[in-house]
């Protein structure tokens, strides 16, 4: 009985240090993003970057840190001409991570914060509220990197004040994830 006993509090011991050691402290994101962009006046479609953060929380909730670089052409429907765009974001948001799975690992997230559009000639620079929900999968490589295979997700867009109106707007991004740290 005691050998039992000694066995299982060892095995309890072995078994929460791997959990232990799945969950990093900061995952590191950084890779290829899409922007589609539709309002009653114009579309886009922008190619950039997307950058983000994750402070891991325990293995299933982290808060987010995202900011993403948007450039191209916005096509407009209003005038007959079409002019170049450039669409900055910084957003901030809690991140849940679904199930136990070491290698894949489905997300979702809300995120919320500052969108600045800017158009160099003539030199315009705005700036609007945005809320993002969306998720992804994450596919793990080893204890260091991860791969986003692919991050889906709606962007709203609050023009205020002096257009009152609410855009909807796409984003995909995927690129490569570094790991940071043991929890």
């Amino acid at each position: 009985m005691r050998k039992l006993v000694l066995f299982l509090v060892l095995l309890l011991g072995i078994s929460s240090a791997a959990v232990a050691q799945d969950v990093s402290t900061a995952d590191i994101f950084a890779g290829y993003s899409f922007f589609h962009c539709a309002d009653d006046a114009a579309q886009c479609n922008l190619n950039g970057w997307n950058a983000a953060a994750d402070l891991n929380l325990n293995r299933n909730w982290a808060i987010t840190v995202d900011v993403s670089g948007h450039y191209g052409t916005y096509d407009g429907e209003v005038s007959d001409e079409d002019f170049s765009v450039k669409y900055h974001t910084f957003m901030v948001g809690p991140k849940y991570t679904f199930g136990n799975s070491e290698r894949l690992r489905p997300y979702i997230h809300a995120l919320y914060g500052m969108s600045q559009i800017s158009q160099p000639e003539p030199l315009n620079l705005e700036r609007y509220f945005v809320q993002v929900y969306g998720g992804g999968l994450d596919v793990r490589v080893d204890d260091r990197f991860s791969i986003r295979a692919g991050q889906f997700e709606y962007f709203g867009i609050r023009r205020l004040p002096n257009v009152p109106r609410f855009e909807s707007n796409l984003r995909f991004s995927a690129g490569l994830i570094i790991r940071f740290g043991q929890k």
